[in-house]
């Protein structure tokens, strides 16, 4: 068997990356329990939170460790989630060891290339998209376009600098009205409404919200209320950058 400081190495980091990834405090919890189990340890207890986790592996009765696991950033990365999955999988089976997993899963870790491009294309086209869907006009699609793009090019190095997330809303919310509004000068035949409504759906916290229900109808009402919150007070803050932003539009009349 592995030696057991490896084993516990290797579980801690499948389930940081699992929730630094957006994924369920439920699915770490599984993934260190199975882990565990396939490396031969027999009795594992493990809380996870969306900010940490604390797990102890118990050998024996008089022979146990435990380790604490903050988790600092957290952002949705779903192919992470994917590849660690994976090898949670191959260790339950066996097909795995404690050394190859925390190999594979430290890899998993390392900081990617960004695909700035193809990040704020997606986002441009889903803003634009929404804006027709919330009965936009094509003055208004084009608008929004360009919002979404802007916005998710600011955001990116916001993310880099680790500007808190609340903020970031806060400043989304605001860029996208102002570029709105500032659209529908240059457009007279858009609408600054639809504009505003589809481009902040790429900013809308729908992943945060269907985790907080999930690990809530699964009985873990800390982290369940924990993420419902987060996703309330990241609404807040985009509406507030909007509101903001309307009202001293409004003030200096234009």
């Amino acid at each position: 068997m592995d030696s057991i400081t490896t084993t516990l190495d290797a579980v801690c980091l499948a389930s940081q990356i699992i929730l630094e990834s957006g994924g369920e405090t439920y699915r770490a919890e599984e993934t260190v329990e199975r882990m565990a189990q396939g490396l031969g340890i027999p009795r594992v207890d493990v809380l996870a939170l969306p900010t940490g986790l604390m797990l102890t592996l118990t050998l024996k009765e008089d022979a146990s460790i435990s380790r604490l696991v903050r988790v600092h950033s957290r952002n949705t990365d779903l192919s992470r989630i994917d590849e660690c999955n994976n090898v949670s999988r191959m260790v339950a089976d066996g097909r795995m060891n404690a050394e190859e997993a925390l190999k594979a899963l430290t890899d998993i870790k390392r900081p990617r290339k960004e695909k700035r491009g193809a990040m704020i294309a997606a986002s441009a086209v889903t803003a634009a998209c929404f804006t027709v869907m919330l009965g936009g006009s094509w003055y208004d699609f084009a608008i929004s376009f360009f919002c979404g793009a802007l916005v998710q090019w600011v955001l990116t190095p916001l993310s880099r600098m680790r500007v808190p997330p609340l903020i970031s809303s806060m400043i989304a919310g605001a860029l996208t009205t102002l570029l709105a509004l500032v659209g529908t000068l240059v457009l007279k035949e858009a609408h600054v409404e639809p504009i505003i409504a589809g481009a902040i759906m790429p900013l809308l916290p729908g992943l945060a919200t269907t985790n907080a229900m999930r690990d809530t109808i699964r009985g873990d009402l800390v982290s369940g209320g924990a993420r419902l919150g987060e996703a309330i007070l990241s609404v807040m803050m985009l509406a507030a950058g909007i509101g903001l932003t309307l009202s001293m539009w409004g003030g200096v009349g234009l």
